[in-house]
């Protein structure tokens, strides 16, 4: 009865539309339309009320041809009679619709706006907002709305269904519902630790796909030991678990054994009766290493090339076979990441099993198909391996932030469209971009968001006139050009250094203490520019300028003595501890819960107190773990 309702909603909007002018158009919809194609025409109406300065009727596609709505020209949302025949004129006979594929279309009296029902009607509004209208919606809460005097309908033709059928940009922003489908994304999960709740995309936009939820370690991934927990069992099934180093131990699961086997088929079937909602659960190995090494498990590995993917394949394909009996609708998602990266030379995955295979040991400031990068030689032969093994049930998990710290410069940027295109050219099906999820002010976290969430959409985008746009109408024209700048000069330097850069590097050791320092004035002039167009852009680049005062504060001293040295204006306070009392202060006015992926709320306080704490922060840093940067093979780029 919903659409009852709302059909009289329209038929009151109808009358005196004609007062409106032949100038402004009607959004029609199906006489009896779904709840995707309602929300659909509010975005419509919506976006183009903005654009053109006046309210925009809806009506039922009944009222508008029997004239009860004069309005034109009319703007057809979702499968309307227009829409289908506009279709049908091309065709023989209708296919159908492929995941999330649009159809815009041109007609006699305006334009059909359609696809596959389930989202795609909305992406289709949004598409033709975007493409044909000059909306651009920055971040959830940062949109232009162009002023335009007319709706367009000349020359709209779009017919388009995106390779990558799962798509998720995992971003703190990108969890706003309403700029994830602008954003086109479909696909949600959570990684471990929120700060911040996700919500997921509702039923009326959509909806999106979702892995379950393992509640222990507040994670959708990494499900051995949330399906059989070592407290739980080892005291009673220690050969439920690894052999390593000829003892069993709680490491990772012995994929041979046919009584655990039963006990995780069973605990999974339990899972997915609790949460009907999901569409996806994983079966896959715990977040560190400990395969099993018993004569099983070995002979197994053994006809698959002596790789372990191969036993863990054929466990995901034996779960997903007794998940499908009664869940014939949910799909397996297992990894190939780390010690399972390889792909086997035998087993293949079922149709309801998806591989995500993951990039986590690569060097991200090089695209992952450069040959001179061996580390992501490795990836390429890998991804090519799985292409030929999954064929079209092959994911891949990307990851796009420095994860021991978001706030410092990342030179990665310039890799986003090159890796997509890379996934695409093998056969990847979906796709994970693991970005800031924990920070409000990662560095060009909006940017980066912005990039790959265009590119997975359609991988030939041009990321040229992507990032160009955004930098001009989220940071302002006046500070766009120091910023690319900046960009320039953090992307260009691990081949000035000829290091290889990892995801979680402790400082920015790919980048000269002269590219140090001048990225520094660059990002002083981008905030002095961006005051000229006004305090919302000032206060975006700002948040930007988080990142350098960090890594100044990490490398004070040096950086000032080399300063003096080349009698370079030094612009920064006169003390550390200024710097470090002025950075907290910046941070903790910008609301941010956490400056690194982190399983603790009070991480960032520890963080602030260690700073404080020069002398031991130093020491500190020369006893961690090195940043993840690599020197590069002599005579490599």
């Amino acid at each position: 009865m919903k659409h009852v309702a709302f059909l009289a909603v329209l038929a009151a909007a109808a009358v005196g539309s004609s007062a409106l002018g032949a100038d402004v158009p009607a959004v029609v919809l199906p006489d009896s339309p779904t709840a995707v194609e309602q929300s659909a025409a509010k975005e419509l109406a919506d976006g183009l009320a903005k654009c053109l300065g006046a309210t925009l009727p809806i009506v039922s596609e009944s009222a508008a041809r029997e004239g009860r709505a004069s309005a034109f020209p009319r703007l057809y949302v979702g499968a309307t009679r227009a829409a289908k025949d506009a279709r049908s004129r091309s065709r023989a006979a209708l296919p159908a619709w492929k995941t999330d594929e649009v159809f815009l279309k041109s007609v006699a009296d305006g334009v059909v706006l359609d696809g596959d029902p389930t989202r795609a009607p909305i992406y289709a509004v949004d598409l033709y907002l975007e493409k044909f209208c000059g909306v651009r919606w920055w971040t959830s809460d940062a949109a232009t709305y162009p002023k335009l005097d007319a709706a367009p309908v000349a020359d709209v033709n779009l017919e388009y269904a995106p390779q990558f059928k799962y798509r998720e940009t995992y971003y703190l922003d990108g969890f706003d519902p309403l700029f994830k489908v602008r954003a086109k994304g479909n696909f949600s999960s959570l990684t471990r630790y929120m700060l911040t709740d996700m919500k997921f995309v509702p039923p009326e936009l959509g909806g999106n796909h979702r892995l379950y939820f393992f509640q222990g370690r507040h994670s959708a991934y990494h499900s051995f030991f949330e399906v059989l927990p070592p407290k739980t069992y080892f005291e009673r099934h220690p050969d439920w678990y690894s052999l390593v180093d000829g003892r069993r131990q709680p490491k990772q699961l012995c994929l041979a054994n046919d009584e655990m086997k039963a006990e995780y088929v069973k605990e999974t079937l339990k899972r997915l009766r609790e949460d009907s909602s999901v569409d996806f659960i994983q079966v896959s190995q715990n977040d560190w290493y400990g395969f099993c090494q018993c004569e099983r498990c070995k002979a197994m590995m053994d006809e698959d090339g002596g790789v372990p993917s191969g036993p863990y394949l054929r466990f995901a394909n034996e779960v997903a076979e007794a998940v499908e009996k009664e869940f014939p609708k949910v799909r397996i998602d297992t990894f190939a990441y780390q010690f399972t990266r390889k792909a086997p030379t035998k087993t293949r995955p079922r149709h309801n099993v998806v591989v995500r295979l993951c990039d986590i040991e690569c060097d991200f400031a090089r695209p992952l198909s450069d040959p001179s990068s061996p580390l992501n030689a490795k990836f390429a032969r890998n991804i090519a391996d799985w292409k030929r093994v999954a064929g079209g049930n092959l994911f891949v998990w990307d990851y796009l932030a420095n994860f021991w710290s978001y706030i410092l410069p990342h030179p990665n940027i310039s890799q986003i469209a090159p890796n997509i295109r890379l996934f695409a050219e093998n056969g990847v099906v979906g796709v994970f971009e693991q970005g800031d999820a924990l920070c409000s002010a990662g560095s060009f976290a909006a940017l980066r968001h912005y990039l790959s969430a265009h590119l997975l959409w359609d991988p030939n985008d041009d990321e040229t006139r992507l990032m160009d746009e955004f930098l001009a109408g989220y940071y302002g024209k006046s500070a766009a050009p120091f910023l690319r700048k900046f960009i320039d000069v953090v992307e260009s330097g691990p081949r000035k250094t000829k290091v290889s850069v990892g995801c979680g590097h402790k400082g920015v050791s790919f980048l000269t203490a002269d590219d140090k320092l001048s990225a520094a004035r660059l990002m002083d002039e981008a905030v002095a520019a961006a005051e000229k167009d006004g305090e919302p852009f000032a206060a975006r680049v700002r948040r930007e300028r988080l990142s350098v005062d960090h890594y100044m504060i990490l490398n004070y001293e040096a950086l000032r003595k080399h300063a003096g040295r080349k009698n370079i204006p030094w612009t920064h306070p006169e003390t550390r501890a200024e710097a470090v009392e002025n950075w907290i202060r910046d941070v903790k006015a910008l609301g941010v819960k956490a400056r690194r992926e982190t399983t603790s709320a009070n991480e960032i306080e520890s963080y602030f107190a260690k700073l404080r704490d020069a002398k031991g922060f130093a020491e500190a840093l020369k006893k961690g773990k090195p940043d993840k940067i690599r020197k590069l093979p002599s005579g490599k780029k």
